[in-house]
């Protein structure tokens, strides 16, 4: 710890100095920031193509540490840092550093650091000297981790930084000279390694190594001045040990492994959701209506829906407008205007010309075609509220047929066990038998046969197992 007693000529001096050095880092504060403004400006600039996107976060870090400074050379004759007889010689506290870190990207930061240095002898057998130095840094720093790909370490990292260090260098008292002399302005390089153990998210420890190579030095690390014309090349040492603390949230480090991961979920989830797309935009029974919208889709061809997909069914006696205009063109009415007028409706609504329908009995294919079906849901024999329309149709055609006989053909999906689901298409053929019996149709005239599992192109489609439980009708 420092402390200092204005009672002395020295300490009265070195007040003077630390306040006179004060106001000129101030006056220097204000460039330095704007120097590093314009690098971070241009850094900014660059396409990072091997992060992740910039996320707006505070990337800003504040760095606080203690140690040891020593001046390696040079000295005059005379004066000595450390004890050479004890091992790394001897070690005291006599700095104080400031930074503040910059994350550019997981590679690499920058860093602005303001730092005290105060040197005196510990050796009794040197001369007497005290020296003060200011100094300020710009540098870089690197990730080690990321550098080589072990960014799992997550806990312990390595940072080597190299950068420019400025520093003003002021006697306080020398055995030579008790004036205090004008300060000495050093210009040099600086470059160590960081090891750095996080304790949270936010909060490390680190221990800084650094050397300062001063290719700009006058005056010697006692404080006293060499020639005019000799330009020193001064070396130092720093030994420190501090916290870095993150004002923001950290910066997500992942791989280019991760990063072709993550990118190949995305595009995979992408093709999910336009393959779920394509499927509810099917239209099975080709009626205009999507699947996903068609509450009836098992229309026949060419006949009118509403936006449900629903046959139109104005009269709502359950047989579509357009096939009952047909029945009535066909069986129901003596009016042969009216005949006439019916059977152009229907050649016109569902595309058939009238000569043809002479010949091929419409609403029979209808029936064998398997337009008219009936629907169930999952290991259910109760028809779907929706499919009762096609069991009406059958049973008013029965109705105006007296004649006529049916097949009941029910089916299954193929999930499951092959003879369950036999036996659940025969279950399902039957319900429908029942229904129209209790409606009133003879027994003799109805046949019930188990389809068993219907042939599906993708079994693992939910929309495609769900149009295959169901039972369809053959005229006899």
């Amino acid at each position: 710890m420092l402390l200092i007693n204005l009672s002395k000529p020295s300490d009265k001096y070195f007040y003077k100095f630390a306040k006179n050095r004060t106001i000129q880092m101030k006056k220097i504060l204000p460039l330095s920031i704007l120097f590093l403004s314009t690098s971070f400006t241009f850094s900014q600039a660059i396409n990072d193509s091997s992060s992740i996107k910039k996320p707006k976060i505070n990337r800003w870090s504040i760095d606080v540490s203690f140690g040891n400074s020593n001046g390696i050379k040079p000295y005059n004759d005379g004066y000595f840092s450390t004890e050479n007889q004890k091992f790394l010689g001897e070690l005291n506290l006599n700095s104080i550093n400031l930074g503040a870190r910059y994350y550019l990207n997981k590679y690499v930061s920058l860093k602005s650091d303001l730092a005290f240095d105060r040197f005196i002898p510990t050796d009794k057998k040197s001369k007497i000297f005290d020296v003060a130095q200011f100094r300020f840094s710009i540098q870089t720093i690197f990730n080690a981790n990321s550098l080589f790909g072990i960014e799992k370490s997550a806990k312990f990292k390595i940072f080597p930084h190299i950068g420019l260090n400025i520093a003003s260098l002021k006697t306080i008292k020398s055995s030579q000279n008790q004036a205090i002399g004008s300060p000495d302005q050093m210009l040099g390089y600086v470059y160590g390694i960081s090891p750095m153990y996080n304790l949270s998210k936010k909060a490390a420890l680190f221990i800084d190594l650094e050397i300062i190579n001063n290719f700009r030095q006058h005056n010697t690390w006692d404080g006293n001045p060499s020639k005019e014309s000799n330009n020193l090349n001064g070396v130092m040492s720093n030994m420190s040990i501090g916290i870095s603390y993150k004002l923001g949230n950290p910066i997500v480090v992942v791989s280019d492994d991760e990063l072709k991961k993550l990118e190949a979920e995305k595009v995979k989830g992408l093709e999910k959701r336009v393959g779920e797309i394509e499927t509810l935009m099917n239209d099975t029974d080709k009626d205009g209506v999507a699947d996903y919208l068609d509450s009836e889709n098992n229309s026949v061809a060419g006949v009118a829906v509403d936006s449900r997909g629903v046959m139109v069914d104005i009269n709502r006696n359950g047989v579509p407008d357009e096939l009952e205009r047909y029945f009535e063109a066909k069986y129901g009415t003596t009016d042969k205007d009216k005949i006439s007028v019916e059977k152009n409706k229907t050649s016109q609504l569902t595309g058939f010309d009238s000569k043809e329908m002479s010949k091929i009995d419409f609403l029979e294919k209808s029936i064998n075609d398997g337009y008219i079906s009936v629907f169930f849901e999952v290991n259910s024999t109760k028809p779907n509220t929706l499919s009762l329309d096609g069991v009406n149709f059958i049973l008013t055609y029965l109705n105006s047929n007296l004649k006529a006989k049916v097949d009941i053909i029910g089916y299954a999906d193929n999930a499951g066990n092959k003879s369950k689901n036999e036996k659940l298409s025969l279950a399902r053929a039957n319900s429908v038998k029942k229904i129209l019996v209790n409606s009133g149709i003879d027994e003799a005239r109805l046949n019930v046969i188990s389809g068993g599992e219907a042939q599906i192109n993708n079994s693992s489609s939910q929309d495609t197992r769900s149009l295959v439980r169901k039972v369809i009708f053959k005229l006899r």
